[in-house]
């Protein structure tokens, strides 16, 4: 049945039914072929599409920006596909948690001024330890002789339940 519908000759149809699972490569290939940017973001969607099939409508000129954010999502995206993702806004905020991202793009993104990016970006399988290091906040200093911690500087945190004695 998918068979017919992907060879319909409206786009709407196609479209419609690409990001269903069962599509072999040359059919996705064909489809995108025949209907181009009308249904690439809907192949970028299909759990079946491959890191090559995927990479086409990555470079798409102009940017497909449904394609690119379909392709910042896709568990198959490799680190080509998500560089050109990160060129829209919505897209690069997903690409930013992708562990196929490089270790260097997710650094640079964690310390850019896009913060849902560098939120995600942080929160990214693939980020550096080291980076990650830095940007966990000082640890308290045991002061000496005192036996205990000493907060090197800050309010002290509210106290809630847990955290009352009695």
């Amino acid at each position: 049945m998918y068979e017919t519908l992907a060879a319909d000759p409206d786009a709407k149809v196609v479209k419609s039914i690409a990001p269903h699972p069962g599509f072999t490569e040359p059919q996705l290939r064909t489809t995108a072929a025949r209907h181009g940017v009308q249904v690439i973001a809907a192949i970028a969607a299909n759990p079946d599409a491959t890191p090559v099939l995927l990479a086409e409508p990555a470079r798409h000129r102009p940017p497909a920006r449904k394609a690119l954010r379909a392709i910042a999502r896709h568990p198959n995206a490799t680190a080509p596909a998500l560089l050109a993702c990160l060129e829209d806004d919505e897209a690069r905020v997903e690409a930013a948690g992708h562990p196929a991202l490089l270790p260097e793009v997710i650094t640079a993104l964690v310390r850019g001024t896009d913060e849902r990016s560098a939120e995600a970006a942080a929160a990214n399988p693939s980020l550096p330890h080291t980076v990650m290091t830095d940007l966990l906040p000082p640890a308290p200093v045991r002061a000496a002789g005192s036996g205990g911690f000493v907060r090197p500087t800050g309010p002290r945190p509210p106290r809630g339940r847990e955290g009352r004695t009695r």
